[in-house]
């Protein structure tokens, strides 16, 4: 007997250890409860048709001291195919048994691509995930705004075109090729007011022709604009406008946000790409046709670059603001004539980028491609008057830069105008270009009052006791957002103080 009981004597323990390993497994899963989620309806932004969203998330949570198994998680495609869904890293429309450790989480990952209709408002397109736990059944909501657009891939405008503003303008790149809307030297591009111009990565709108843009009010301004509306204030999303030599550019209530380098001579695009492939020369810009630029209310924000840079060009911009950029605000120069009214040009208080340039730079000779001898100095004439060019201090307490080789060619003055500069270095540069009650000082808002009332939210009206209020002379009729100057109300930069 002790002979036969003693192999079964020596399993014991193993047979009690596979019984509570089997015991442990069974207790080891909540039955009992269900999931949390991070949120309960997934939002997209607008989503053009036929283009892609960016990939958005949500967590599956387990809040339970033991792990819990999702018996199922199912796309319901109450939107057919138009979101596609993947959990923790797996693609697919259902999933079985996945289980959830005790005070863990899981991604689900959401993408969505809309399929046009015949719509030309938003619309709204639905969809859910489902989850069964222990029995229940919860439920994650997806929904994304979708827009139906005008497609514009690598364009070229020859001759007189309208566009309508009862649909978005796309202007993306279309099998690897460049995202351009080109002007062409026989081509005019009207936009209507109300149109919304949305720039794929890396997109560029080129004009040799003629360009305008002229809403006659804010209620239907005309706004260009990255392509990803869940990506707001962030600069460099897109390159720019840039004119040639023989170019016409017109622009009222018009906006220019997110781009690396705002509105623009076409001189930089040689910059971004270090070599010479504009059909312009600066060596030969003193012979060339001068191009013509009128800015009459105006925004340029969010550059990584810069706003505007005006090489060799007759430009006129009234009742303008420029701010938020990572290089010099504004670049006037290398010849030209540039009327400044009435404008606003202030950098320093985004927490999208951050410049050690000055707000305003005014050249009349430059480095090609930044090598080679100087080209230049061409005459140079800047009359800027009842403007603000005055941002957070820079390393050296100026906002103003000069690159002036032949000043004594050069014909500069500010009338009228609040400057974050020295007295004393300005006159270096250009003695006569203080005139008419101008004055400095450090950064705005670090005066008492504050010159601005909220430029960290891109709030640039002046405060309601700001040194600039009642200081403008020969002043344009109405402001930046329309708003009539009269009687006390003739303030100096692009924005009246109203309550």
């Amino acid at each position: 007997m002790k002979i036969l009981l003693k192999p079964f004597l020596l399993l014991l323990p193993l047979l009690a250890g596979l019984c509570m390993m089997n015991s442990c497994h069974k207790e080891q899963f909540s039955t009992r409860g269900a999931l949390s989620f991070s949120t309960d309806t997934l939002t997209f932004d607008t989503v053009f048709t036929t283009l892609g969203s960016t990939t958005k998330y949500f967590l599956i949570r387990n809040t339970q001291n033991k792990s819990l198994n999702v018996s199922d998680i199912k796309l319901m495609q109450l939107a057919g195919t138009q979101f596609r869904i993947n959990v923790d890293g797996s693609p697919g429309t259902e999933f079985k048994n996945i289980d959830v450790p005790a005070h863990d989480s899981l991604y689900v990952f959401v993408e969505v691509t809309i399929n046009p209709n015949n719509l030309n408002n938003p619309f709204i397109v639905f969809d859910q995930v489902q989850f069964i736990t222990n029995g229940v059944t919860q439920k994650v909501v997806l929904e994304a705004m979708g827009q139906n657009a005008y497609y514009h891939f690598s364009e070229h405008i020859k001759t007189n075109v309208i566009w309508p503003n009862d649909k978005p303008h796309i202007i993306v790149n279309k099998n690897g090729g460049l995202p351009i809307l080109a002007i062409d030297t026989t081509g005019t591009l009207n936009i209507r007011g109300g149109c919304q111009i949305y720039m794929g990565p890396g997109a560029v709108m080129t004009v040799d022709g003629i360009l305008n843009t002229t809403a006659t009010s804010w209620s239907d301004s005309i706004v260009f604009q990255y392509i990803r509306t869940d990506y707001p204030n962030q600069p460099g999303q897109w390159l720019g406008i840039t004119y040639s030599r023989i170019a016409t550019v017109n622009m009222s209530h018009t906006i220019i946000d997110q781009s690396t380098f705002g509105l623009s001579d076409e001189y930089v695009l040689d910059l971004v790409a270090q070599s010479q492939i504009t059909t312009s020369n600066l060596n030969t810009y003193s012979s060339n046709p001068i191009p013509s630029v009128t800015l009459d209310k105006v925004i340029i924000r969010n550059a990584s670059s810069t706003a505007m840079s005006a090489i060799r060009t007759n430009l006129t911009a009234t009742n303008c603001l420029f701010f938020s950029c990572s290089q010099s605000l504004v670049q006037l120069g290398m010849g030209g004539t540039y009327n400044i009214n009435n404008c606003t040009l202030s950098n320093g208080y985004s927490p999208y980028t951050s410049s050690q340039s000055p707000i305003l730079s005014i050249i009349d000779a430059v480095s090609y491609l930044n090598v080679g001898p100087v080209i230049g100095p061409f005459a140079t004439t800047a009359n800027i008057n009842n403007t603000i060019v005055a941002g957070a201090v820079l390393q050296n307490g100026n906002d103003l830069g000069f690159g002036l080789i032949q000043p004594s060619s050069d014909v500069i003055r500010f009338k009228n105008c609040l400057l974050t500069e020295s007295i004393d270095t300005l006159l270096v540069y250009q003695p006569t270009a203080i005139s008419d009650s101008c004055f400095c000082i450090g950064d705005p808002q670090a005066q008492q009052p504050q010159v601005f009332s909220y430029p960290y939210y891109n709030n640039y009206m002046p405060d309601s006791a700001s040194m600039v209020l009642n200081r403008a002379v020969n002043y344009s009729p109405k402001d930046l957002f329309d708003f009539s100057r009269n009687g006390s109300y003739h303030s100096l930069g692009a924005i009246e103080w109203h309550h």
